[in-house]
């Protein structure tokens, strides 16, 4: 059990009219007797069902407030949720899960077996917007996954069975090591059919329209607005170890604004970005960690002259990727020259999967005309377009300088770049209707496959349409008949990514840095660089 303070709690009043003049957002009154931690965020959330919101914001609030059977500390340690105990066969194939009885839904009703059973079909059987997070039944290789997932097969078939009330059991097709981190990611959330049913397509759409069985349940969420409030749950199965009574988040896109809303007391945590880094960096309250996500140039490989491998790879010997690390984002981010970022996964001898792996395209002018030579002979494009997130600072200064030096190294190449909103641009990926996207992906769960899973032929999330038969069929080796030979799967996977990357279907340009202020009175607030960001639970303030 986690210590108790004995201190009283407390909180710092502001009144709403100086929030508003000094940064432009609005922090709700609180009782005096509550203790709160308010945190900024660049994004608000979207949504509330576990199947549809996919970003970090999005998945935080979703799963603080709908436990599943695992979550993860702040020492990134797994730890039980839901779950009070489980068993594996000798087999690692049959997980049986054993809920706990004090789990309870916020309309009072216990949270049961048959709650995951159907949230985890559910998900299975998604289509359309519903289907974000309908790979994640394929990566756990729940038995029968690949005729449920496809329609072949009922959901009935899917192999999650809830035993009892108490009781879930679970086959695999195959042993799969990082089952237990994948299950504490948001769409692995308990969901109560008969809540979903009475709602129909307005499920998470509101505050009211879900139920919450987490540490937190959610008290504020306008669409559109700029606060966003977690209240304590007073009927959490662990309520007394929660420490925090009210978890404010903030949307403050802009740096400037963020920190002065921080100097002034009026957010205890702050990402900085740019800059900012470099005037706080010598501050006690500073600290910068890896990020979780990578950050590439995805090519939309089915369009004429993008299908050509001498362009891609022109392109990605082209950017000095130190320079746009140490001049323009100089926000801790570093450079990436493979798909998968450090720090994920490493192997029994403590090597990381990134370090192992091939290191492609290193700064290279000579080679970059050179591709680029070969590539004016086999192609006629002359002109590419480049798409970022308009709600991004930094991604304005990314695709200008990826856009000079492009253009100053390949003569005769012209570089378009323009800003669209994050959600036109996750669209436009979808339906393959773009040329290049300045594109973030981070990973879902402690594993290789997080990663590289998006580069199979048939994956739903293969924007670029890149494929290759030999690295789908060393795919498929390492997750099915190499899962149980740690050393086979791992070098197998070694050689998915160096042919991945060197093939430049997507360009790695950066892996991102974690630079944030915190108050010294607040501990716990983490940055975990797979699935969830931070479980409020384990947050603390003096």
């Amino acid at each position: 059990m986690r210590r108790r303070k004995t201190m009283n709690r407390r909180v710092m009043a502001v009144t709403a009219a100086a929030v508003m003049s000094m940064s432009g957002f609005a922090v709700p009154a609180m009782a005096d007797e509550e203790e709160a931690v308010s945190i900024q965020i660049s994004a608000p959330i979207t949504s509330m069902d576990p199947l549809i919101g996919g970003d970090s914001t999005n998945v935080a609030v979703i799963s603080n407030t709908m436990e599943g059977l695992f979550v993860v500390d702040a020492d990134g340690q797994i730890q039980n949720g839901l779950c009070d105990s489980y068993e594996v066969s000798d087999d690692q194939k049959t997980y049986t899960f054993h809920i706990r009885d004090n789990a309870k839904w916020s309309d009072g009703t216990p949270v049961t077996a048959q709650d995951f059973e159907y949230a985890w079909k559910r998900n299975a059987t998604a289509q359309g917007d519903y289907s974000t997070f309908t790979y994640q039944i394929e990566m756990a290789a729940i038995k029968n996954y690949e005729a449920v997932t496809s329609g072949e097969a009922d959901a009935d078939e899917l192999g999650v069975t809830a035993v009892d009330d108490n009781t879930l059991q679970v086959e695999l097709e195959y042993p799969v090591p990082f089952f237990l981190n994948l299950l504490t990611f948001s769409p692995w959330a308990p969901v109560k059919e008969s809540k979903l049913t009475e709602e129909g397509d307005q499920f998470g759409v509101d505050k009211d329209s879900v139920l919450y069985c987490g540490a937190y349940t959610l008290d504020q969420w306008d669409v559109g607005g700029n606060t966003i409030v977690l209240k304590k749950n007073p009927d959490y199965w662990d309520a007394e170890n929660v420490d925090v009574d009210e978890i404010d988040l903030v949307v403050i896109s802009d740096t400037q604004q963020a920190v002065m809303a921080y100097q002034n007391g009026d957010v205890d945590n702050v990402t900085l970005t740019g800059d900012m880094v470099g005037m706080y960096q010598d501050d006690p309250e500073f600290s910068n960690v890896l990020g979780a996500f990578n950050y590439y140039l995805m090519v939309n490989t089915s369009k004429d002259g993008y299908d050509n491998k001498d362009l891609r790879q022109a392109i990605a010997y082209a950017i000095d990727r130190e320079s746009l690390c140490t001049n323009v984002l100089n926000d801790g981010s570093t450079p990436a020259y493979n798909m998968l970022m450090k720090g994920l996964v490493s192997n029994a001898d403590g090597e990381d999967f990134a370090d192992a792996s091939g290191q492609y395209f290193q700064y290279d002018t000579e080679k970059a005309k050179e591709l680029w030579a070969k590539a004016q002979e086999e192609t006629d494009l002359r002109e590419i377009n480049i798409i970022y997130d308009e709600e991004k600072d930094f991604a304005a200064n990314t695709a200008a300088f990826i856009q000079s030096q492009l253009e100053s190294t390949l003569d005769g190449l012209t570089v378009n770049i323009s800003s669209t909103p994050k959600k036109n641009r996750i669209q436009l990926a979808k339906d393959h209707d773009y040329d290049i996207e300045l594109y973030a992906w981070g990973p879902d769960y402690a594993d290789p496959t997080a990663i590289l899973a998006m580069y199979e032929s048939d994956h739903p999330s293969n924007y670029s349409l890149w494929s290759s038969d030999e690295f789908d069929k060393l795919y498929n080796e390492a997750n099915t008949t190499l899962a149980g030979d740690e050393t086979a799967r791992w070098d197998n996977l070694i050689k998915c990514n160096d042919i991945c990357t060197e093939n430049a279907g997507c360009i790695p340009l950066f892996q991102t840095g974690s630079a944030t202020l915190t108050k010294s009175n607040v501990t716990g607030i983490t940055e975990h660089n797979t699935g969830v960001p931070c479980y409020y639970k384990f947050v603390e303030k003096d």
